[in-house]
């Protein structure tokens, strides 16, 4: 009698432990996409750019998570004058960087969340001309404090694979003026350990 009471035990303990562990256990996640921009250019107006965007996430629990993003966006510009022979090209480049937490509302297949990130943004502005008396090329780079302050929704495909899309309000101070950007990312994200519940396996 005693033996199958210790096995009674074993058995309550191993469900309780496996219960506790799909409430606590942490998952982690790595997306990645396309990313869109609008960019604000000050008394320039706005640029439109496209890119890629990456980033993973690691849950402490059902609902809070650290994530870690970047991305990269890029306008480019070129024009010839067949007449003269001028040509020239011009690129703007942003890579952002942060990282911050991530609220998750909802433990099924489709997961909206908000996030709170912070880090930096690095632009690099490059031009190239080509006259008939030759060619001229420049370059720059900044490093400007960033926060991207949005959030998105998650729809489970698979267990472990589903859609992800998302925008944010993206501040950057470039300069002596603040930049007011705006950013739309869609892409695919897979996540490890416990899977989106309700989903496919």
């Amino acid at each position: 009698m005693g033996k199958f009471k210790g096995i009674a035990v074993m058995i309550v303990l191993v469900m309780a432990s496996s219960a506790w562990a799909q409430v606590l256990m942490p998952k982690t996640e790595i997306s990645g996409g396309y990313t869109y921009g609008s960019l604000d250019q000050n008394a320039a107006g706005r640029m439109n750019s496209n890119g890629w965007n990456t980033g993973a996430t690691t849950f402490v629990n059902r609902w809070l998570g650290v994530e870690g993003n970047i991305a990269g966006l890029t306008n480019s510009q070129s024009f010839t004058d067949a007449v003269s022979g001028v040509s020239a090209s011009a690129s703007d480049k942003h890579y952002t960087f942060v990282f911050g937490p991530r609220f998750t509302f909802g433990q099924g297949r489709v997961n909206p969340f908000v996030h709170t990130l912070f880090g930096l943004d690095r632009e690099t502005l490059s031009f190239s001309g080509t006259t008939p008396a030759g060619t001229l090329t420049a370059s720059g780079s900044d490093n400007a404090l960033a926060s991207a302050l949005g959030g998105g929704l998650e729809y489970g495909l698979t267990k472990h694979f589903g859609l992800v899309t998302g925008s944010d309000y993206l501040l950057t101070r470039h300069g002596s003026a603040t930049q007011n950007n705006f950013r739309v990312q869609v892409g695919m994200s897979v996540r490890f350990g416990q899977g989106w519940s309700g989903s496919k396996q």
